[in-house]
């Protein structure tokens, strides 16, 4: 056939291509799969284990975080508790006004992400975050919460805290409200419900 340029023979290369090097490059393509295995079973079995026992991560925005302390009332003698502190932020703020404070994150990426962010600011003697459910922690001790939930965990947690809490304790709540707990004060979707 005219104008039709021969087909390639690669068959050629076969002979400058030593037999071990292909045994190397499949190798390193197994081993990039496997990697990126890990990295997927790691985030789906954090995020979604996050999903399905709590709320997903979604950081509070700084004017909702002002709304909150301004409703909290934070004050030196407080001991407070942000419960699912995400990367920090509201715990990192709490520091500047109560003398201890604890978070409670489920996900381990966020909490490593937040014990970095609280040794580079020296508070780590001051703020403890904890690796773990918030149906498994005591908040007997809590002066102050503030959380971010979602509408699926609400019921069960006010029946926590309302057990939990001693009286006067302030819960702060972003854009999510308990069921059956009726707030104090509402501002800008932000929730105090006060332990009587």
């Amino acid at each position: 056939m005219k104008g039709r340029p021969p087909a390639l023979d690669n068959s050629c290369y076969a002979q400058f291509t030593p037999r071990w090097l292909y045994s190397i490059l499949s190798a390193m393509e197994l081993a990039v799969y496997l990697v990126f295995l890990v990295f997927l079973v790691a985030f789906v079995g954090t995020f979604g284990r996050a999903f399905f026992r709590g709320a997903p991560y979604a950081p509070s925005d700084p004017r909702a975080i002002a709304t909150m302390l301004g409703l909290a009332k934070p004050a030196q003698q407080d001991v407070a508790c942000d419960i699912g502190s995400g990367d920090g932020r509201i715990m990192i703020t709490l520091a500047n006004y109560c003398e201890r404070v604890d978070g409670y994150e489920i996900n381990p990426f966020l909490v490593l992400w937040t014990r970095m962010r609280l040794r580079r600011r020296n508070l780590s003697d001051r703020v403890k975050i904890f690796r773990g459910s918030l149906w498994k922690a005591d908040f007997t001790k809590y002066s102050v919460i503030t959380l971010f939930g979602i509408p699926y965990i609400m019921k069960e947690l006010e029946k926590k805290l309302l057990q939990e809490l001693p009286k006067g304790a302030r819960v702060v709540s972003n854009r999510f409200t308990f069921p059956n707990w009726k707030h104090a004060v509402k501002k800008d979707r932000v929730y105090l419900y006060v332990k009587e």
